[in-house]
């Protein structure tokens, strides 16, 4: 079998207080290509004529997909599976239509209500209940989010609003403990761990600097831990619900669900993730090692389950 690793390559330039090793993927697509004997690994600008170039000069079976910023772009992920699934070709990770419903916070809360997936209560600016929480509606990996995120009041939302340009959502802010839940599986979420966040120093939230200023107060103040004690009836619920949210944006192969309780200990869908990190020893991939799998099992299987 022929595996393609592709990847794409990050911007010349990223935004302001916005850091280049979010989209940097290289590191990733070489260990992947190391533990998939006689793949290729290449990288890309990601343009649909470079893509397709690639394609057509590697011919590949699968193509192990991380082409996470076409032309620099974190919101054109869902382009290049989109090409793929055009061309008939076999790709792991999630379909076109997953990525880009995970992206829109706006569109991904009703959709999950609608599947009977607990969510935060999505609020309006003239009928704010307080603490919320203000995030960007189309951005992910926790772009846009600080300590001045979660509002107490009027004067806090109204500053927050004004920070954030383009369109945004206003949640009420979660009291409860949080949960990152790692699924994978062909079609169905077969295998799960659960990891819980703590947040030290008055840390409420992970905010960008929490996800990738990894040597900033909010990362030290955010560890995860898979050895918390978690009551068997709590797990249970956790699990259904980021079951419950696989089954509702269609996803397939590997997603990460985060979770945090409200007032009466219920839990509730805070984010969707379907493409997470997938390096070796962090993001999903630490809790398919907390699962007690290897991580070169894994990615075999993905590869199988394209």
């Amino acid at each position: 079998m022929k595996v393609l690793v592709l990847h794409t390559f990050p911007p010349d330039d990223v935004a302001d207080g916005r850091v280049v090793d979010e989209v940097a993927l290289d590191g990733a697509a070489n260990a992947i290509g190391a533990a998939i004997p006689g793949s290729v690994v290449a990288g890309t600008r990601g343009g649909a004529p470079e893509l397709l170039a690639l394609l057509s000069s590697h011919s590949p079976d699968v193509v192990f997909n991380i082409c996470e910023a076409p032309l620099g772009r974190t919101d054109l992920e869902p382009h290049a599976a989109a090409l793929f699934e055009w061309l008939g070709l076999r790709f792991t990770g999630a379909t076109s239509t997953t990525l880009a419903l995970c992206r829109r916070k706006d569109l991904l809360s009703p959709i999950l209500q609608e599947r009977g997936v607990a969510v935060p209560a999505r609020l309006r600016r003239e009928c704010a209940l307080f603490p919320c929480i203000v995030k960007p509606a189309a951005e992910d990996g926790s772009a846009g989010l600080d300590h001045d995120s979660v509002c107490d009041d009027a004067e806090a939302l109204a500053r927050a609003l004004g920070r954030i340009p383009g369109p945004v959502v206003i949640e009420e802010f979660l009291p409860g403990r949080e949960f990152a839940v790692s699924l994978w599986g062909r079609h169905d979420p077969d295998n799960v761990c659960v990891g819980e966040m703590v947040f030290l120093n008055g840390l409420r939230l992970i905010t960008y600097a929490a996800k990738w200023h990894i040597e900033s107060a909010d990362f030290a103040d955010s560890p995860l831990y898979y050895d918390s004690v978690i009551e068997p009836a709590l797990r249970d619920a956790i699990i259904a619900a980021a079951k419950g949210a696989w089954y509702a944006v269609g996803a397939r192969h590997l997603l990460r669900v985060d979770i945090r309780l409200d007032r009466s200990g219920r839990p509730r869908v805070l984010d969707v993730n379907p493409n997470p990190e997938i390096s070796p020893d962090v993001g999903i991939s630490r809790a398919v090692r907390e699962a007690r799998w290897e991580w070169r099992d894994f990615i075999h299987k993905l590869v199988e389950w394209a």
